[in-house]
């Protein structure tokens, strides 16, 4: 989750990657239009004892909103959730009547596996949002992409982002992606995959792994989850 009242200290490094950032998340979107047809991602506000955290999300039915699980774990008293292209506090959110988080994740023993959880609206969202299918199978043979509100250039703002495929990990049901600009308030945002001009949400973004095997993101999977998400 990403800390919306930190102060980032900034490098000519910093400077640089941000720009390549903003770039990489224009690529193949040209038109305002292009925009309308991804905004089902969610920006999510959460209020802890230690302040004012935000996370992603990605609307799945006119009244669910998917995210991370590792967003709503612990103690919390309160969440909003905002459909707006960039994070403003003042800014009336959505009403809410609840979550859950799936009930197979455990922080310590489950970690990316099983991270997800899902809010539940207390009134329909707006007709024009663009509410995709979850994907079938576990098909990757497509065109990723990822949406996050993770803080960019001192913002919350919906970015885009076109990650490659690193390898399916059928075992653990997890996609992982070739991602190397994933920020911590990206957490829960869509990994959508567009196969043959077919659109469906693959995955959640979950967490960014740093080892010996290089830089990538866990996602995990959506396909056997669907009775779970829906089962409201």
């Amino acid at each position: 989750m990403d800390y919306v009242l930190k102060k980032c200290h900034k490098t000519h490094m910093n400077l640089f990657l941000k720009f390549l950032v903003v770039t990489m998340s224009m690529a193949g979107f040209s038109k305002e239009e292009d925009w309308k047809n991804f905004n089902s991602s969610f920006i999510i506000e959460v209020e802890r004892q230690t302040g004012l955290y935000t996370c992603s999300g990605v609307a799945v039915s006119p009244k669910i909103i998917l995210t991370a699980a590792h967003c709503l774990e612990g103690s919390i008293k309160s969440v909003r959730v905002f459909n707006h292209s960039k994070y403003n506090p003042k800014e009336r959110g959505l009403t809410i009547t609840g979550y859950e988080i799936h009930p197979r994740y455990h922080l310590k023993n489950s970690r990316y596996r099983f991270d997800l959880a899902k809010i539940f609206l207390s009134e329909k969202i707006s007709d024009n949002i663009k509410i995709y299918p979850v994907a079938k199978d576990n098909n990757v043979s497509g065109i990723f992409y990822r949406f996050g509100y993770g803080m960019r250039n001192n913002e919350n703002q919906r970015t885009l982002l076109l990650p490659k495929l690193r390898k399916l990990n059928s075992l653990e049901d997890v996609v992982e992606l070739d991602d190397k600009f994933s920020k911590s308030g990206d957490s829960g945002g869509p990994i959508f995959i567009e196969i043959e001009g077919h659109i469906s949400i693959l995955a959640i973004h979950s967490t960014f792994s740093f080892g010996p095997e290089g830089n990538f993101s866990l996602n995990p999977l959506l396909s056997k989850e669907t009775n779970w998400i829906f089962n409201d």
